[in-house]
């Protein structure tokens, strides 16, 4: 039983650590993953990184070609609107139920969060984005549905690494996501219902004209539009 928790606990690690460099783009689109030099990378072993593959597959986050190999898969657009899409749905009834489910000390702990993510500077955009989530995860789980926040963060990959790269090529400014943070959690303390929907419709908003320069700067991550004729 041990071993197999020990097992299985490598498996997480596994992808847990694969996941987070296709988030982060430190394996671009299109690059051939090699477990063996993966293994090497992370100190994990191969098997464990080979099944790791199967959740990420499921993610598509990766595809496999007969007699290639596994690569990182590149980015769709129509994955990340739809997951956009459903997000803001999702987070509407989420912040909604917070303006009346949270605690005292909820609200303390979405302040911690808000007040580490407001003290970072631009070298730590690694950090700000895992805050970002952070917040985010923790509304989810004041409103009693942390499992939703899983389910969601499996189909929300496609969305997560838009974001990143679009952070990292436009340099992203932080203080209009700070701002809306601090209105979320001020509509919380208060539960203003209101000012929590409205928030939940226009945070997560991915706007089509924003996507033109991010596509024009690495063309080859991203996955092109099925011809609709064909």
């Amino acid at each position: 039983m041990e071993q197999h928790q020990h097992y299985q606990s490598l498996q997480d690690q596994a992808y847990n650590a694969l996941r987070s460099k296709i988030i982060y783009a430190e394996l671009k689109p299109g690059t051939r993953l090699s477990a063996i030099g993966l293994e090497k990378e992370t100190g994990i072993g191969r098997t464990p990184i080979r099944e790791s593959f199967v959740r990420l597959r499921e993610q598509e986050l990766v595809e496999t070609r007969p007699k290639s190999g596994t690569y990182v898969s590149k980015i769709s657009m129509e994955r990340a609107e739809n997951a956009c899409f459903l997000r803001e749905k999702l987070e509407r009834s989420v912040l909604i139920k917070c303006c009346s489910a949270a605690t005292p000390e909820q609200k303390r702990q979405l302040e911690q969060i808000l007040a580490e993510s407001e003290s970072l500077d631009h070298s730590e955009m690694r950090r700000f984005f895992d805050l970002d989530n952070l917040f985010h995860e923790t509304c989810f789980e004041i409103a009693g549905r942390h499992m939703l926040w899983d389910w969601m963060k499996s189909i929300n990959t496609h969305f997560e690494r838009y974001n990143w790269l679009r952070a990292v090529s436009q340099d992203l400014d932080w203080e209009p996501i700070r701002r809306q943070h601090r209105r979320i959690l001020e509509a919380i303390k208060e539960g203003d219902t209101d000012t929590a929907s409205y928030l939940a419709q226009t945070h997560l908003h991915l706007m089509p004209e924003e996507q033109g320069p991010v596509i024009a700067l690495h063309p080859d991550y991203f996955e092109l539009p099925k011809d609709p004729s064909i």
